[in-house]
């Protein structure tokens, strides 16, 4: 069944109940943004099923609970940001399953149980910024791992994972720190060690962990080097825009969290009038009175 291209916004639940010998569902490039739990029911002989490029921004344990022998699942190109533990334990038959160009930024605890058919999946082009290796131990036929492009900094485990015939770790940002010591111990000329390049910190930038002493690997602690008003004027009229700037060194980067007069703590994921930017720039904009007085720097 192809109804791909087309406007459509939502799948009710039993949408596709009378049709049960449906073995293939293309449903890409539309306008969806949420499946619920029985949307694919009475669809027991499905093989194929395809939502990619569609707006799909959570996916609930449970929602494809009701097709026993899916082997092949895209949900590329949606905007997932969060995935239940549990979403994908009712595909015993799983063989390739897409989640690349999404929003996902973190991969809870089984997420991935029961997919002891699982041998393609694709997490590349998201935000995921940490991982834990062990969470494909219990992938026994799992041959090809993407998890190109994401915000992946730090690896703690060098296990199995690193072994996987197909796996693809390029261009993550990775900080070769104190944190990544034990798994550069561990590294066994795996032909995959070569796609871990530093970007962080500076010294090592470009460099292939593989290349650098664990004992080389150290952390530092952070500390602020300055902290002011940009342009040397404290005094602003209402409605004008403050500008500070907090340098913080040490290794990892360290995060910025300004307190303002208030009491309250801003950050880079922080939003409203107060925006802090990574490279320790803090902008405020239309200033009040309730702005006046003392801004604390912590790193």
């Amino acid at each position: 069944l192809r109804l791909s291209s087309n406007q459509i916004a939502e799948i009710q639940p039993g949408s596709f109940s009378n049709l049960p010998r449906l073995t293939w569902v293309y449903l890409s490039s539309n306008k969806i943004t949420t499946i619920h739990a029985k949307s694919f029911s009475n669809l027991s002989l499905l093989r194929e099923l395809d939502l990619s490029s569609n707006k799909i921004t959570y996916i609930q344990s449970g929602t494809f609970s009701n097709l026993p022998i899916l082997q092949q699942l895209d949900l590329s190109s949606n905007q997932i940001t969060c995935i239940e533990p549990g979403s994908f334990c009712n595909l015993p038959w799983i063989e390739t399953l897409d989640l690349s160009s999404n929003r996902i930024t973190n991969i809870p605890p089984g997420v991935f149980i029961n997919l002891t058919q699982l041998q393609d999946l694709d997490m590349g082009s998201n935000h995921i910024s940490n991982i834990q290796t062990s969470m494909f131990s219990n992938l026994p036929k799992l041959n090809k791992l993407l998890l190109n492009k994401n915000q992946i900094k730090v690896l703690s485990e060098y296990n199995d994972m690193m072994f996987i015939p197909t796996l693809n770790l390029t261009d993550n940002p990775w900080q070769c720190d104190c944190r990544m010591v034990t798994f550069r111990q561990k590294m066994t000329r795996s032909i995959h060690d070569n796609q871990i390049e530093c970007k962080e910190p500076s010294r090592f930038w470009g460099q292939k962990i593989k290349d650098i002493n664990p004992e080389d690997l150290i952390c530092e602690e952070a500390r602020i080097e300055r902290f002011e008003v940009v342009g040397g004027n404290s005094t602003l009229l209402k409605g004008e825009t403050l500008v500070l700037v907090c340098e913080a060194s040490g290794i990892p980067t360290p995060d910025i969290t300004v307190t303002l007069p208030s009491g309250q703590n801003a950050t880079v994921e922080s939003g409203g009038r107060v925006f802090v930017e990574v490279n320790g720039t803090i902008t405020i904009t239309n200033v009040t009175a309730a702005d006046s007085g003392l801004y604390i720097c912590i790193a």
